[in-house]
């Protein structure tokens, strides 16, 4: 019995020294192979109980063994975060429902033409129903006043949205204006383009020949625009459309076109009396 008592001891031992080496649990074997008897150790120093006396182990030993951690999981031995991991900001999820982020509508559907296309409302395009000299525009802000005023005369939506189709040598309408997924639409609701780069390609679906109170005007408008958006080459731009600029002149295009020439036909006198091209923005901010 002495001897047993000796030999189970020794290895208890033998197995805690192993575990403070290794920081595992190293099985001690015997000369019996019964159930939670010493041929298995192991599992009685886990559970914090010695088999041979009652006597519990070493707890020191014990808690090195439950403290390791969980390498790439930031979690340790108690189940507690080691760290929180970082993630960027929620990206607004077009088709939620759920207006958010750059989205200017979201109806949770992808049904084509009805309204809202990508998450982006359409945008009305008109002809004004009004003429200007180009040297008489007030500049570009002035010219998005006339857009504007126009705009609510004709009880349009968000007519303090509006701006107008027009460059100069130093701000071309592609930077003026917001680039909309979105499609462009007339007053009657014939489709202008599918989207900025469709406006922007040379050929658009509808010729922009329809004004704020859905009058047909098959006339000239200024632009100093290319149809890319890009100002124009060659104009001097009526003097960036100031009161200078009378004696200048400015690029114009056709209302009546769908090719390139909607936004740039030729040149024409600073004193004639021409129409611009007004654009509804996404949203009231941006360019």
């Amino acid at each position: 019995m002495v001897a047993s008592m000796a030999l189970l001891s020794g290895c208890v031992v033998e197995q805690i020294d192993a575990i403070i080496a290794q920081r595992g649990v190293t099985e001690c074997s015997s000369s019996t192979g019964e159930s939670g008897s010493a041929s298995d150790p192991s599992s009685d120093v886990s559970s914090g109980t010695s088999a041979s006396t009652g006597t519990p182990p070493d707890m020191s030993t014990a808690s090195s063994v439950n403290d390791t951690s969980t390498s790439g999981e930031g979690t340790t031995s108690g189940g507690s975060e080691s760290g929180s991991s970082t993630t960027g900001p929620m990206l607004p999820v077009c088709g939620d429902g759920v207006v958010e982020g750059d989205e200017t509508c979201d109806d949770g559907n992808a049904t084509p033409g009805d309204g809202c296309q990508e998450c982006a409302k359409d945008s009305i395009v008109f002809i004004t129903s009004e003429v200007y000299q180009g040297f008489a525009l007030g500049g570009l802000y002035g010219a998005d006043q006339r857009c504007q005023s126009l705009a609510a005369k004709a009880e349009l939506p968000r007519f303090l949205t509006f701006k107008a189709w027009l460059s100069t040598p130093t701000m071309s309408a592609s930077d003026r204006l917001q680039h909309s997924r979105g499609r462009y639409v007339l007053v009657n609701g014939l489709v202008v383009a599918q989207d900025w780069d469709a406006l922007t390609s040379g050929k658009l679906e509808n010729p922009i020949m329809v004004d704020e109170k859905s009058m047909t005007q098959d006339t000239l408008a200024w632009t100093g625009t290319l149809a890319t958006g890009e100002s124009a080459l060659g104009p001097k731009f009526c003097a960036d459309w100031e009161e200078s600029g009378v004696f200048e002149s400015g690029g114009i295009g056709l209302s009546a076109s769908t090719d390139s020439t909607w936004s740039f036909f030729e040149n024409s006198g600073c004193i004639a009396e021409v129409h611009l091209y007004c654009v509804e923005q996404p949203s009231a901010d941006g360019p």
